[in-house]
């Protein structure tokens, strides 16, 4: 058996993307609809890595409509495995501004959630 894995945007400034995996269809609109992969948290305290049972992105009130985009699928012997080998491996965001805005490590580039899930993805 194999799921159906998507990315998908929630609204923020900028927006929160994640990935989604689709492990129930016949529950999608409850958090036993599938798994959400992503980190949260913001740029001032840091982020961690946060999985957990989510409903299908397209049914929350905050999902921003037209980025739910399917990237592949996975097996479901290989759902373990993702999680460690690929979610867990990467480092999610540390703190990098102060109160006031100013960058902690100037000349790097601000590293977001966005920027974690692609890197989850490579």
């Amino acid at each position: 058996m194999s799921f159906n894995v998507y990315t998908a945007e929630y609204a923020g400034v900028p927006n929160h993307e994640a990935i989604y995996i689709e492990t129930n269809p016949a529950a999608l609109r409850t958090s036993e609809g599938g798994r959400l992969y992503h980190v949260t948290g913001n740029l001032l305290q840091g982020m961690k890595y946060d999985p957990r049972g989510s409903m299908d992105p397209e049914f929350s009130a905050s999902h921003v409509p037209g980025t739910k985009k399917k990237i592949g699928t996975i097996a479901k012997e290989d759902l373990a495995r993702f999680e460690t080998e690929c979610c867990q491996a990467v480092p999610a965001p540390r703190a990098q501004l102060t109160l006031g805005g100013k960058q902690l490590y100037p000349g790097t580039q601000l590293y977001r959630c966005g920027d974690w899930l692609r890197d989850v993805r490579s």
